[in-house]
């Protein structure tokens, strides 16, 4: 069964492979011939990667191409690639403007993680320790994500996951949670009012691709002993020109 499982993937990848370097068409002849897959094998793989969007079929000449599921798959690869150079100075300016720590974090399906950070120049301040995973509940930037989720992500998230009380402070339901992710915010930042440490209030912002989908959030991370209405304002200030100027980067 598993050498079987690992000959198909090995299929797939064959196909997408071929009609790359055959400039994207070619007849279900060619790629069973070229690939040396039986007729049945194939048939099945090319209806299997059709339906998923891999692959279309043109009824016209019988011929196959690569469909919008893979230029995306492509495309998504490339914005991952590049928003680490992007972000990684949106960040230094980030602390830079505000003397805060802040940080890139990319979405990973149930959590956020920190790639990239800066840290502040004060004797109080966050360590921004990169590969730090975060649960989306609770941390600014994992809410950031979570909020900007469709109605149903957002439900099946919820559905599987289980709200631990990291701090006095953490949603301690669905309904909290879902109460603190409708506080309506004209500017659409999410703050963490140490949900997830203790003594620690950020902000974040969800970064989108082209299809509004989060790839991940930026967020300022200020020690409570030292946050009040001035700095509130101006990290809202300042996530969102980021924000702005990454997204507007990644799409160029």
């Amino acid at each position: 069964m598993q050498e079987a499982s690992i000959k198909s993937a090995d299929r797939v990848l064959d196909v997408l492979e071929f009609l790359c370097r055959r400039g994207n068409s070619a007849t279900h002849t060619e790629l069973g011939f070229s690939l040396d897959i039986p007729k049945s094998s194939l048939s099945g793989l090319l209806r299997n990667l059709i339906s998923r969007n891999y692959l279309e079929k043109n009824p016209a000449d019988m011929t196959y191409s690569l469909g919008p599921a893979f230029f995306q798959l492509v495309s998504s690869g490339k914005q991952v690639k590049n928003i680490l150079k992007i972000a990684n100075a949106k960040i230094a300016w980030l602390t830079e403007k505000t003397h805060e720590a802040s940080a890139f974090y990319l979405f990973k399906g149930d959590h956020v993680e920190r790639v990239l950070g800066k840290e502040a120049d004060y004797p109080l301040s966050y360590r921004m320790t990169p590969g730090v995973k975060f649960p989306l509940y609770s941390a600014a930037a994992g809410k950031a994500v979570l909020k900007s989720l469709s109605e149903k992500e957002q439900n099946e998230y919820l559905n599987k996951t289980k709200l631990l009380a990291i701090t006095e402070n953490t949603a301690k339901n669905e309904k909290e949670l879902r109460r603190r992710l409708n506080d309506k915010s004209e500017d659409n930042i999410t703050i963490s009012y140490g949900e997830n440490s203790v003594g620690v209030i950020a902000l974040a912002i969800p970064i989108l691709n082209e299809e509004n989908k989060p790839l991940g959030a930026i967020s300022i991370v200020i020690p409570e002993a030292r946050f009040n209405s001035k700095i509130e304002l101006l990290s809202r200030t300042c996530l969102i020109q980021a924000a702005t100027k990454i997204q507007h980067e990644l799409c160029l």
